[in-house]
């Protein structure tokens, strides 16, 4: 019996070629089955491939978020210690006012600035002495108070803390100056929440610290300044929740009311010694008065 089949003739000057239609369409279909294995065998490594990353991503994700709650459980741990901290400070706050009432320190201030400047005599030199080298007056532009000195719920961590300080209202870049003459402690940025701040000691004691102020390096460590000199910029650094200026009047580990230092001028002096009583003022007004004596014996 004889087949059928379909022949493709090509001629041309070197002759005639056959090509028979079963065999290309055979090829052809080689081609496609080759083809299409080569594209599964490469499908499934890709895929194997992509199955391995999506596991290495999954296990990343759980290493993430383990560490998560770990650094969780870590915060809530530290945040602990600080409000345990916190309330020890408070209770030793309470057992020095108790020793100073002991020891008559309250007594001792209950007496007004006028008896003072009476019994000591003071000048009016004197008195202006006592006003450079405590600090007094505003270290900003009055703009406001945005958060006050005591305890208080804190605006980011959602507890109820003690709050060291006041909060002046200020916008980003406010020229800060000394409220006293002194010597800077510090000047840089701290990781305790502060942000850039810096800290200047004072004659007889006393600190004033100036906290989330801008990264620009105005003074430093060890340098002298003078009551009303520029130290620095308020900003927003650290935790703080908008800007504003952090500031804080201590005497000897002692936090006082920043508000009372804002408002001391010579004409309220007599209100300023009998609103804060934690200072004994009086030994203080002794020792500008001798350091006065002997500045007039020595040009004498």
């Amino acid at each position: 019996m004889i087949k059928n089949k379909f022949t493709i003739t090509i001629t041309d000057i070197n002759g005639s070629k056959h090509f028979y239609l079963n065999q290309i369409i055979k090829k052809i279909f080689i081609y496609i089955i080759t083809f299409v294995l080569l594209f599964l065998i490469f499908s499934g490594f890709y895929i194997q491939y992509l199955d391995s990353k999506i596991t290495d991503v999954s296990k990343k994700r759980e290493e993430l978020l383990k560490k998560s709650k770990e650094l969780e459980l870590s915060n809530i741990q530290m945040q602990k210690k600080v409000e345990d901290k916190a309330k020890e400070y408070a209770a030793i706050e309470d057992k020095i006012a108790s020793f100073e009432e002991a020891l008559g320190l309250e007594a001792e201030n209950n007496l007004t600035i006028t008896d003072r400047l009476e019994n000591l005599k003071l000048t009016n030199e004197q008195q202006v002495e006592i006003l450079r080298q405590i600090p007094n007056g505003w270290p900003i532009e009055n703009k406001g108070i945005t958060g006050n000195f005591g305890w208080r719920e804190h605006p980011l961590l959602k507890r109820k803390e003690f709050h060291p300080g006041i909060d002046l209202r200020a916008e980003i870049g406010t020229p800060v100056h000394a409220s006293a003459s002194g010597v800077v402690e510090f000047a840089g940025y701290s990781d305790n929440g502060y942000g850039y701040n810096v800290i200047l000691l004072h004659n007889f004691g006393f600190k004033t610290v100036f906290a989330h102020m801008m990264r620009k390096d105005v003074v430093k460590a060890g340098q002298f300044v003078t009551k009303g000199q520029l130290i620095g910029y308020s900003g927003n650094t650290g935790l703080s929740t908008g800007p504003h200026l952090h500031y804080e009047v201590r005497f000897i580990n002692k936090t006082l009311e920043p508000l009372y230092f804002l408002n001391l001028q010579r004409k309220n002096m007599n209100n300023f010694f009998n609103q804060e009583r934690r200072v004994p003022w009086q030994s203080l007004v002794k020792a500008v008065t001798a350091q006065h004596l002997a500045q007039t014996q020595k040009q004498q």
